[in-house]
């Protein structure tokens, strides 16, 4: 808590993190597409793939854990799951492993109960387990306590290398997932106990970042991997909802990045997070402030002056393109500086110049478009 500045926590932070991310400045339109996104996600059963896509530094990433946070929200009508695209990929595998590592087993084990509340026979034999009937006995040796049959498990349901037969046994299961069939039947059999239900329908919102990491993978992978989250889709009609993220500058790399199978799948209205013009930066930053206030502040700036709040934002113009990141790294450092020469206890304003005397010697490099 920053009493003297009248601030619960710190207000400027670069790293995506997600009780920051409970937070929205600006981009008011950006807002109510998310909300009409998952007004639709929960009126309708039928699946939906969702595109977003920005340049680095516009806030893609706080944008995916805000839609979780809000998702997380409905009640569980709606069961959001954030991951990120692995960085090196051999295959539809690791897209897999990526995905299955973030789902919430206690709660899978808590639907497995349910499931067999509602099937007179043993769960093996129930058709939602068919095409992949170890992953039922996974999620029971998850349930069992025995610490060693919780962590074979996970590596069974998580696809990694390594388990023996023995350890198998253990957890009664027969097969190993090392294909991407495999991994897509594991797959549907996870998100339709995830979204099971007697009373209402549910549905997965998988929320998945860095999508665009597929464009360096030779053509064979990058075609593996969209065939698999093809496959995914398709195979469940009802109940999922995706929303890729890409960061780059230029939307036609969507064509290049995804099959043409996944992008006519692919929802009309794409999210598109753009640069700030000044206007936007200031009412991103009024909006910022105004939710890390421990009280109402007369003064919406504070501890900066109006004409300061200028002077840094035609700062960064002057150097390029404003985007959230670089508001929120020269702000921070701006701040920083400041309490630093004038003390923590600011009585005065944060000036113009003083804010032209800290950025007479800020390393701005990062700052040009061409960085």
């Amino acid at each position: 808590m920053y009493e003297s500045l009248n601030f619960r926590d710190w207000p400027f932070k670069v790293v995506p993190d997600p009780e920051f991310a409970k937070n929205w400045a600006g981009r008011n339109r950006t807002l109510e597409q998310i909300g009409r996104m998952l007004w639709k996600a929960q009126f309708a059963p039928k699946a939906a793939l969702h595109l977003l896509w920005a340049d680095f530094g516009m806030g893609k990433t706080h944008s995916l854990l805000h839609i979780k946070h809000l998702a997380s929200q409905t009640n569980g009508k709606l069961i959001p799951i954030y991951t990120v695209m692995p960085k090196r990929l051999k295959g539809f595998i690791e897209v897999y492993r990526a995905i299955v590592s973030e789902f919430p087993y206690d709660y899978l084990g808590d639907q497995l109960v349910v499931i067999g509340n509602t099937f007179s026979g043993s769960l093996v034999n129930h058709p939602m387990f068919s095409k992949s009937p170890g992953v039922v006995n996974a999620i029971l040796a998850m349930r069992s306590g025995d610490s060693e049959k919780q962590v074979v498990a996970k590596q069974w349901l998580f696809a990694q290398p390594g388990l023996i037969s023995k350890e198998m046994r253990m957890i009664n299961v027969t097969y190993r997932v090392k294909t991407p069939e495999d991994a897509i039947n594991s797959l549907n059999t996870l998100t339709k106990m995830l979204t099971f239900s007697t009373i209402r329908s549910k549905k997965l919102l998988l929320l998945f970042d860095e999508y665009q990491r597929i464009g360096e993978l030779n053509p064979t992978i990058r075609q593996e991997i969209n065939a698999g989250m093809h496959g995914y889709f398709d195979d469940n009609p009802e109940g999922l909802e995706i929303l890729m993220s890409f960061s780059f500058g230029n939307k036609d790399n969507l064509t290049y990045l995804l099959s043409k199978e996944l992008l006519s799948r692919s929802e009309p209205q794409s999210f598109i997070l753009d640069v700030f013009t000044s206007t936007e930066a200031v009412d991103f930053l009024r909006d910022l402030l105004s939710q890390f206030r421990l009280q109402n502040q007369e003064n919406w700036s504070y501890p900066f002056s109006i004409t300061s709040v200028n002077e840094v934002i035609k700062y960064i113009s002057d150097k390029g393109s404003i985007t959230p990141r670089k508001l929120m790294l020269v702000f921070n450092h701006v701040m920083m500086e400041a309490i630093y020469e004038i003390g923590p206890n600011i009585n005065d304003l944060i000036s113009e110049s003083l804010v032209t005397k800290i950025l007479s010697s800020f390393n701005d490099s990062f700052l040009t478009d061409e960085a």
